[in-house]
């Protein structure tokens, strides 16, 4: 079997997916799944857009929101390279762990895989934080009766960001050098913070214009 024979990409249908995620193989795994959310976060965010653009009501606004859209559909793809990118590393690092150690390219390989295996997720927990500020920058102007999917669009951004750290951490061990691993750490808490912060400024504005039109 060669290294690119098992993965899961945005042409695997949902139902394959979903039945590959829950069987007892390594990929598609949690980082792939959380991927996915970030790709179902953007979609949500595009779809609340998409009932926005051309109302007379925001035509004021209309660069700003079609660039808002435009922006959210890059995430969805970006997404969607990232969870295939996730299972290609989780896949390289699982080799270089099986290579004898009087392999030369050993210590090369499994330092590279490692790198990309913390470096995916913070990619995926980043875009996330984007996603998640653009539904701040839209909620005072998104379609009233599309702002339920916005939260959702927000809220999923959240969870993208939160399991991405987990998924961080969790090859946090193998890092050896400790001033390495407390630099990443660092980063991953300073990536939980923006999410914090963004929702926190989110919620209201949503809930406001919820209630205002009740």
């Amino acid at each position: 079997m060669t290294r690119y024979a098992m993965t899961y990409d945005q042409n695997t249908p949902i139902d394959a997916f979903a039945a590959a995620a829950a069987a007892r193989q390594p990929v598609p795994g949690g980082g792939s799944v959380t991927a996915l959310v970030g790709a179902l976060a953007s979609s949500m965010g595009e779809m609340a857009l998409q009932y926005t653009v051309g109302k007379p009501a925001v035509a004021a606004h209309e660069s700003r929101l079609r660039s808002a859209l435009d922006q959210l559909a890059r995430a969805r793809h970006l997404f969607l390279q990232l969870l295939l990118e996730d299972q290609l590393a989780y896949t390289a690092l699982s080799e270089s762990g099986k290579l004898p150690k009087s392999d030369p390219d050993r210590d090369g390989r499994h330092a590279a895989a490692l790198l990309a295996s913390i470096r995916i997720p913070q990619s995926i927990a980043a875009a996330a934080i984007a996603v998640l500020d653009i539904a701040n920058t839209v909620a005072d102007l998104a379609n009233v009766r599309l702002l339920s999917d916005l939260a959702v669009c927000a809220d999923l951004a959240v969870a993208t960001v939160r399991c991405a750290v987990h998924n961080i951490r969790a090859n946090l061990p193998l890092i050896l050098d400790p001033t390495e691993r407390t630099g990443i750490e660092a980063n991953a808490v300073l990536l939980l913070n923006r999410a914090k912060s963004a929702i926190q400024s989110f919620e209201p504005k949503c809930q406001r214009r919820i209630l205002a039109a009740t």
